[in-house]
């Protein structure tokens, strides 16, 4: 459930932290050429860049902040951005405490802040990956901050900023992006002879098909595949016919549109790789090319291909990273492979400071600081366009050693995950039900058409739009 981080460490490999810890020291952010506007804006005086409006006069008071990483290196991370942020909002008597959450899954936080907002005791404000349904009733309306200070909503990525709202109100902005794209072993394709699959979203000669013939043509019976396995790093069966233009849900419309001829065809081509032309590894296969227990099948350096949203540690081998293949339909010509996942931040109704919370969200809309944010949330992406998210790609590049443009071109075409599955009222429910129905079809224990139908019902009768 929600976006599942990519595991696994490398025998032998150190992850490289040293830079990463420059681009998040205060004022510390490096002149490269492409940064150089960023740190310029950041060392002028504090004064917000790209545009966002200065500072408001707001009375004093003390904003709790509950953090959404709770393990290093990502906590350390924020803490880290958190005290810069207090630092800057000391002189206007605005106190910042960011507080940790002993939480380690979605589902834990979610208990933890609903059982403080109905004891009362909330958290001002947070992040959150999984869109403003999960807490409705909880959160407070953003409208009229946005329409106050002239928020320009054309500043985020449509997608990003459309998940954070209903109708006209806005509940939540968009922080941090985490979007799927193809990761390739070079050495692999040059040993076979094949030119790598490209960056570009939009090149049509990436397709389904072309990418499973690609696939089929780097499989070595059990000692090396074409493929991985990974689907998206959401959820799965509802991403895997995302690669053919088809979702589970239609929001627009109100429809469930899992049992339809287009979402049956996409789950069925990915339980295919696995069952049928076997250019992926099962679990037994994938154990014995490990040389490290649950070690990522892309680390492993025999597996050609992979769909990664993040590394644990840098690959030993020469690899890149390419844009999802895709096989348009007309009513999704655009490549609308895979999910991009939008942490957003919230805020809660409970809250004395909501102004001052307000600051706080402001804060991480500059560019500059909210690209450190992005980082520090482990992802490659913003979800403020101006930006191009130069700093989170350069230190993907820098720490990971691929260049990381493939996720910032994939999150501008991607749907958010599950085309808004997640905002769906009670959707937890039903994928609590649907999820081991896939787990039976992908082990050819079940026919798709069944899974469909079911999970078709399940969705209909335990959620609601």
């Amino acid at each position: 459930m929600g976006t599942r981080p990519e595991h696994g460490r490398a025998r032998g490999v150190r992850r490289r932290t040293s830079r990463r810890s420059a681009l998040l020291t205060p004022l510390g952010l490096p002149v490269l050429p492409a940064l150089a506007p960023l740190t310029a804006a950041l060392v002028a005086c504090g004064a917000p860049a790209g545009g966002q409006p200065q500072a408001a006069k707001v009375a004093p008071g003390k904003v709790v902040v509950m953090s959404y990483q709770n393990t290093s290196p990502k906590l350390d991370m924020q803490q880290a951005l958190y005290a810069e942020l207090r630092q800057a909002f000391a002189p206007r008597g605005i106190e910042v405490d960011f507080v940790t959450t002993a939480a380690s899954s979605n589902d834990a936080k979610m208990v933890q802040l609903t059982t403080m907002h109905v004891a009362g005791t909330p958290p001002d404000m947070w992040e959150w990956p999984w869109l403003w349904r999960s807490f409705e009733g909880m959160l407070a309306e953003l409208t009229a901050f946005v329409a106050r200070d002239k928020i320009d909503e054309r500043q985020w990525i449509p997608e990003a900023i459309g998940s954070m709202k209903q109708g006209p109100k806005v509940w939540g902005v968009p922080v941090s992006i985490s979007a799927d794209a193809m990761a390739y072993n070079l050495e692999l394709f040059e040993a076979g002879g094949l030119k790598p699959p490209p960056q570009d979203p939009d090149d049509r000669s990436w397709t389904m098909e072309a990418f499973l013939d690609t696939a089929k043509k780097l499989t070595r019976g059990t000692e090396q595949f074409g493929f991985g396995g990974s689907i998206t790093g959401g959820i799965d069966w509802a991403n895997a016919p995302t690669y053919f233009g088809y979702g589970p849900v239609d929001l627009a419309a109100r429809k469930v549109t899992i049992d339809t001829a287009g979402f049956k065809g996409g789950v069925q081509f990915w339980v295919d790789l696995l069952l049928r032309h076997h250019i992926q590894p099962s679990n037994d296969e994938l154990s014995a090319l490990r040389t490290s227990p649950g070690q990522a099948a892309f680390l492993t350096g025999k597996v050609a291909m992979e769909r990664i949203s993040s590394l644990a540690d840098p690959p030993r081998f020469r690899w890149g990273i390419a844009a999802l293949p895709y096989t348009p339909n007309p009513a999704q010509p655009r490549n609308a492979s895979g999910r991009i996942s939008v942490h957003g931040l919230f805020m809660d109704s409970l809250s004395r400071v909501k102004d001052q919370a307000w600051e706080v969200f402001k804060y991480w809309m500059r560019p500059d600081t909210n690209q450190r944010y992005v980082v520090s949330d482990g992802h490659a992406v913003s979800p403020l366009v101006k930006t191009g998210s130069e700093l989170s790609l350069q230190d993907f590049q820098t720490n990971m050693g691929a260049n990381a443009r493939a996720f910032f071109l994939q999150a501008q075409r991607s749907k958010v995950d599950a085309w808004g599955f997640y905002l769906l009222k009670d959707w937890s429910k039903a994928q609590a039900e649907i999820a081991p129905l896939f787990v039976e079809t992908r082990a050819g224990k079940m026919a798709v058409s069944e899974f469909a139908a079911r999970a078709h019902s399940a969705v209909e009768r335990l959620a609601s739009f």
